[in-house]
């Protein structure tokens, strides 16, 4: 299997660090291919390596401008994005989140993508029934929001704030 694609499948399936082994082979083999600096940046941020991500994010968007560098902020910053967004929902948006208890995490959970979660997700949106017993009895969900992954996708502090509206606003 090409090491780009053993990469990819490796980070799927939560084996984050066989994943960066291989998308360090990816981005070494072809020094010129975006996408695999842009891998090799998001398995970098799961294993711990924010300095090694940046730089990989970084040399992928000096390959493509469809890569922009993602735009970092701190989380009591995000989360104000997260409030603003969620003060600014139609009437119809804030019924299917009513009483939902929204969280932001940097990332989703290992344990999740193994079971099947995308690495790269957005959001978690975890129905009663998944939380337990008290959460079903209230009728409470979880929306849970994953920062790092906001971030990957916006170049600029306003693309970040129009993703996060406009994935609160379909939650």
């Amino acid at each position: 299997m090409e090491p780009f694609q053993k990469a990819r499948s490796l980070y799927t399936a939560g084996r984050m660090h066989d994943a960066l082994e291989a998308a360090q082979v990816a981005a070494e083999r072809q020094p010129k291919d975006a996408e695999a600096w842009w891998l090799l940046g998001c398995i970098s941020r799961y294993t711990g390596l924010p300095a090694a991500s940046d730089d990989a994010f970084k040399r992928a968007a000096q390959l493509s401008k469809q890569r922009p560098l993602p735009h970092r902020v701190d989380p009591e910053v995000f989360r104000r994005m997260v409030d603003e967004a969620l003060g600014r929902l139609s009437p119809d948006a804030r019924r299917r989140l009513d009483q939902a208890r929204v969280r932001v995490e940097p990332l989703p959970a290992l344990e999740a993508i193994v079971k099947g979660a995308s690495p790269d997700s957005l959001l978690d949106r975890r129905h009663p029934a998944n939380l337990g017993r008290v959460a079903a009895n209230k009728g409470a969900g979880e929306l849970v929001l994953f920062q790092v992954n906001f971030e990957n996708r916006s170049g600029s502090e306003a693309e970040l704030r129009q993703l996060v509206a406009r994935t609160v606003s379909r939650a």
